[in-house]
């Protein structure tokens, strides 16, 4: 019944084999997936839906609202900044809307024609780092360990690819600090994706991503009538549109319209959670990254993940001794190699691996 279940488990890939961290992964999928359905929800409603509707006075304008509807998109809206202290209920009683004062920059909303192609390119920028390390790892541990990956019974198959397993390690000792130092690359390249796609979507927003999180949180402090709406603000629902056309005699007769853009109750929802998890995201990252470094720095700090991956079963002497003839690159795959067998399995590698290196027979 186990050897059944082991069989179906390797037809399924319920349990992948495993060639990254925790953190990695987020970059990849997690982020990934989010992006890509983010950007198929909003392509979908800009091209299939409505993303926009203008409203003008139909005895005075020369053009349908189809044809409004079709310039404001591809021209883009506009509305008013909002003045220090401004409420919903002030002076002006929709928010970023009314007459323009003299001198007063009107700001144009042009990005949300871009929004979907933007959390494409976004979703491509995360994978990349994976792709680089799934090149460089080229399915060796896969090779190394496909028979023994969390197996449940102990057949002379596996026992055979435990025996295997040991012969390369030994064999190849100090010959994988290539291997491990294109992981730390990737995952150097994962931090500096983070943060740069965090500027990115802030100058893509114009100026507005770096503080909208924060904005949001504190305006949610407040009581209901001191709020204005910083998500409203940088995703406005209501905007207006100038539409220019030459008159009978040549002259060019402006239409102001009023535009509503449904889209952006999407997009602000997007965003705002974006800007959380690229903040949590950086977060650990970053403390990865710091864990990495000491690691890599102290051979003691190395010495203890792999002690802990041993369990308290294996005299740590065989610890130690396999740990004094690896440098960081067997160290790095033997911790992959303890991520993907069972910890009984991964002892009698580390104990094989050391009367190897005591030169005795396995």
């Amino acid at each position: 019944m186990l050897k059944d279940l082991d069989s179906l488990k390797g037809i399924l890939k319920i349990n992948p084999i495993k060639v990254d961290g925790n953190i990695f992964r987020c970059h990849y999928k997690l982020t990934v997936i989010f992006l890509a359905l983010s950007a198929t929800l909003i392509s979908l409603k800009q091209y299939v839906g409505d993303p926009i509707d203008c409203i003008i006075n139909a005895e005075k304008s020369p053009v349908t609202s189809d044809v409004l509807d079709q310039y404001c998109w591809i021209h883009s809206t506009h509305t008013l900044p909002n003045e220090p202290g401004m409420k919903t209920n002030g002076s002006r009683p929709i928010q970023g809307l009314g007459t323009p004062k003299e001198d007063e920059q009107l700001i144009y909303h042009k990005y949300y024609q871009w929004v979907g192609f933007f959390l494409i390119f976004q979703a491509i920028a995360f994978f990349l780092p994976h792709l680089i390390w799934k090149y460089r790892e080229g399915g060796r541990m896969r090779s190394l360990l496909e028979d023994l990956h969390f197996s449940r019974v102990k057949t002379d198959v596996q026992e055979n690819a435990t025996h295997n397993l040991i012969d390369y390690l030994f064999v190849n000792v100090n010959q994988h600090q290539i291997y491990a130092s294109s992981y730390f690359v990737c995952e150097l390249l994962n931090a500096i994706n983070i943060l740069g796609q965090i500027f990115l979507v802030d100058a893509f927003l114009g100026g507005e991503f770096l503080e909208y999180g924060g904005n949001v949180v504190s305006q949610s402090t407040l009581d209901p009538e001191d709020r204005t709406d910083p998500m409203s603000y940088v995703f406005p629902k209501l905007t207006k549109c100038l539409f220019k056309m030459y008159g009978p005699s040549g002259t060019i007769q402006q239409y102001d319209s009023l535009c509503i853009l449904p889209v952006n109750i999407l997009n602000e929802k997007v965003f705002i959670f974006l800007w959380f998890w690229y903040v949590i995201l950086a977060i650990l990252t970053g403390i990865d990254l710091v864990i990495r470094g000491i690691t890599l720095a102290l051979p003691k700090v190395r010495l203890f993940f792999l002690k802990k991956r041993a369990g308290r079963n294996l005299d740590y002497d065989q610890v130690e001794t396999v740990f004094r003839r690896c440098q960081i690159g067997d160290w790095f795959i033997l911790m992959l190699i303890s991520n993907n067998i069972n910890q009984t399995t991964f002892q009698e590698v580390l104990d094989g691996l050391a009367l190897k290196f005591k030169g005795k027979d396995v």
